[in-house]
């Protein structure tokens, strides 16, 4: 299951780790993908449980913003007793642990960092369809009663941490899982050792996409990181 929350100071530090491990991880692309041991992954859940989630928001419609081929969604945004909670589902490309990087909140002459999140549902990417996953957002503010419209509130990225598998075994289920990939027949050799980190190689890709297309599409899977920003002004808050 879920772990019910996540500080995002720890998130940071699994960050932060994954970067040192991951010297050497793939010499034809950038060396940034986070390598740390995240939590287990969660029992998908049915793709209806998230609409009737979305559906109960009367944000969902207005809140929605597609960079680099990737939906946020605000879906809620709620005083609660230690400040503002903001929900948010996104999509996910493949089938990875895909973790979100929220920036700062900010309204009025203040800027809020985020205090922790916690994962609400998740519908798995196939191969045929990407996936989506819903989290809440904890920004800690001392009087919750004093905050006041508009809101500026960002995902400034995405972050596929790998799982507890082989690092090889790990990526290959992301390229199954991967409608890009899937579309772009990308097959590749992998290989890992302690030392020299992970081996990627592009092995095989459809006729209709060039060579160049196929290999940046890999990179950009080895790599784990999918930059924002997805921007919202938001103008109303559930009490």
């Amino acid at each position: 299951m879920y772990p019910k929350k996540l500080s995002l100071i720890l998130l940071v530090g699994i960050l932060a780790i994954g970067v040192v491990l991951s010297v050497g991880w793939y010499a034809a692309s950038p060396q940034s993908r986070a390598l740390a041991v995240s939590d287990s992954q969660s029992d998908t859940v049915q793709a209806s449980t998230i609409t009737n989630r979305v559906q109960a928001s009367n944000q969902t419609d207005t809140k929605a913003k597609t960079v680099n081929g990737i939906t946020v969604r605000v879906t809620s945004v709620k005083r609660i007793e230690t400040g503002i909670e903001v929900g948010v589902c996104y999509a996910t490309p493949d089938g990875g642990d895909w973790y979100p990087l929220p920036g700062n909140l900010s309204y009025s002459t203040y800027e809020i960092r985020p205090d922790e999140f916690e994962f609400t549902s998740e519908v798995k990417a196939d191969g045929k369809k990407m996936g989506e996953r819903c989290v809440l957002i904890r920004y800690r503010v001392e009087e919750p009663s004093n905050i006041s419209t508009p809101i500026k509130f960002s995902l400034t990225g995405l972050s596929a941490i790998p799982r507890e598998l082989p690092p090889c075994e790990d990526l290959q289920q992301r390229l199954s899982t991967s409608p890009k990939a899937q579309a772009y027949g990308l097959k590749a050799r992998c290989s890992y050792d302690a030392q020299g980190g992970l081996s990627v190689t592009l092995i095989e890709k459809t006729s209709s996409v060039t060579q160049a297309q196929a290999q940046q599409a890999l990179d950009e899977m080895v790599k784990g990181e999918i930059n924002g920003p997805w921007e919202f002004l938001i103008t109303q808050i559930d009490q």
